[in-house]
């Protein structure tokens, strides 16, 4: 039950963010906050690590160790890297709400590279709440009738890669996790590779006075507001990953659509929500999720 806690607060914050990258597009100057979004979440996964992490820095040469922290730094390169550029990018160009639920593609890579590296095996609860929770998201995700959905255009394109970058990035951080259960320290290391990673590519392409410019240039309300949510949904998706299976998280991860259209009903009335629609998709996934709970 812990790891889909972790996991349901995880969509929501991942909800929020999809909301804020938006609103932050209007003013972003740089790169709208990302950069910003990968410190925020190196700086709360060292405090954690620092305070309540399961392994000192002292026993982190260990062979087994050095292994787990290449595999968490290799799925630092796939989610804080790949997938986050490629979610901000599509967010941008089709919004919160479509973006998210092309996320959605998420469970099906994810049973996919979980059955490749781990011979994960879902059991039928899950297998039965995941679809239920999959009818309901492409029930919201259907066109409107006489209207056809552009399938092939950046947006999409870069919203679909999203999905199965986090889906690897799931696979591997559980892997990890196998050998050096530290959730703190694997999400703190996949932020680091992100840094790294952002910062030689603003170097290269800009130079570093133009470089840090770009990185650091959009610290609003917004961008700082994704840059918590963000933060905090990647270490609540670490740590439910400790306790229960790649699919599961992957799974409740398609919840983070309806906490965005929530939260654009909510406080943004002007936009475009069908509600009747929500209404319904969201009930086929309150039954789905209150099965895998059960």
């Amino acid at each position: 039950m812990t790891g889909e806690i972790f996991a349901l607060l995880a969509a929501m914050a991942y909800g929020i963010a999809g909301v804020t990258i938006v609103k932050g597009q209007a003013t972003a100057r740089g790169d709208n906050g990302l950069f910003l979004s990968v410190m925020a979440t190196a700086l709360l996964t060292w405090t954690l690590w620092l305070g309540w992490g399961e392994v000192p820095l002292h026993r982190l040469s260990e062979p087994g160790h050095l292994r787990a922290l290449a595999i968490f730094a290799l799925a630092g390169l796939f989610s804080t890297v790949l997938g986050r550029l490629t979610m901000y990018r599509a967010t941008e160009r089709i919004g919160a709400v479509r973006a998210s639920l092309l996320r959605r593609l998420t469970p099906v890579f994810a049973l996919f590279c979980a059955f490749l590296l781990l011979a994960e095996i879902p059991d039928g609860p899950t297998l039965a709440g995941g679809a239920i929770i999959m009818v309901g998201v492409l029930w919201y995700w259907r066109s409107p009738a006489g209207k056809s959905a552009r399938l092939f255009d950046a947006g999409m394109v870069l919203g679909t890669a999203s999905a199965f970058f986090y889906a690897f990035a799931y696979t591997l951080r559980s892997l990890g996790l196998d050998t050096l259960p530290d959730a703190a320290l694997g999400t703190l290391t996949g932020a680091i590779v992100g840094g790294v990673w952002f910062l030689a590519a603003a170097f290269v392409r800009r130079g570093a006075v133009a470089g840090m410019r770009y990185l650091l240039r959009d610290c609003g309300v917004w961008h700082a507001a994704t840059a918590v949510a963000l933060s905090v949904g990647q270490t609540l998706q670490f740590f439910a990953l400790k306790f229960t299976s790649v699919t599961v998280v992957a799974v409740l991860g398609t919840l983070e659509v309806f906490f965005s259209a929530v939260l654009v009903l909510a406080f943004f009335p002007g936009e475009t929500i069908p509600r009747r629609r929500l209404v319904l998709a969201g009930t086929a996934a309150a039954i789905g999720t209150a099965i895998l709970f059960a």
